[in-house]
């Protein structure tokens, strides 16, 4: 069911796509802030031009704290902003402050997949630091584990992504969309 965003002071008018990895966070996002008249926002990219450097080596060079701590100033940042589709990083519900920044910045949507999609899609991309182990299917099964409830706890609504074409999920994700954030 879906619930209503108010766009008052205190909650913009933005989607939010939250997710794991490879779930199609970016690629839908595009499409839906197209289709909405909206402007893309992708976090990681944003990170990336915030840091000069690739988030791949932020994690080798800085840590994973310092590149938490880089997502949660640039996710404020898009917070404060209003008609965007901001599709975020795979772990931004690992952080308190990012739940509660989520929680006011608009509509969120918690793509999902399972961890055999997940793996399907990302399986050629070497630029996945978290995924550079000796078993991904097993990092990828048990970072889904860890992040489920936070994803939930985050989310306004779930998409299930598994089954869909790419085309289905966008036009699911556009819709609902127009009806929560009040533009039909």
């Amino acid at each position: 069911m879906l619930a209503l965003v108010h766009t008052t002071d205190q909650k913009s008018r933005n989607l939010i796509l939250i997710g794991f990895m490879g779930t199609g966070k970016t690629t839908i996002g595009k499409r839906v802030a197209s289709s909405l008249g909206f402007r893309f926002v992708d976090t990681d990219a944003r990170i990336t031009k915030a840091a000069g450097k690739p988030i791949t080596k932020i994690f080798e060079e800085d840590g994973e704290e310092a590149f938490r701590a880089l997502e949660t100033k640039i996710l404020q940042a898009c917070a404060e902003q209003s008609d965007q589709v901001i599709s975020t990083g795979g772990g931004i519900v690992t952080q308190p402050k990012n739940r509660e920044i989520l929680a006011r910045a608009g509509f969120v949507i918690w793509l999902k997949a399972s961890p055999e999609t997940i793996y399907e899609r990302i399986r050629h991309n070497r630029s996945r630091p978290l995924l550079k182990t000796t078993d991904p299917q097993a990092t990828i099964r048990d970072l889904l584990a860890e992040r489920s409830d936070l994803y939930d706890a985050s989310k306004n609504l779930a998409v299930t992504t598994d089954g869909l074409t790419l085309e289905e999920t966008c036009f699911g994700v556009t819709e609902s969309a127009r009806v929560a954030l009040g533009m039909i």
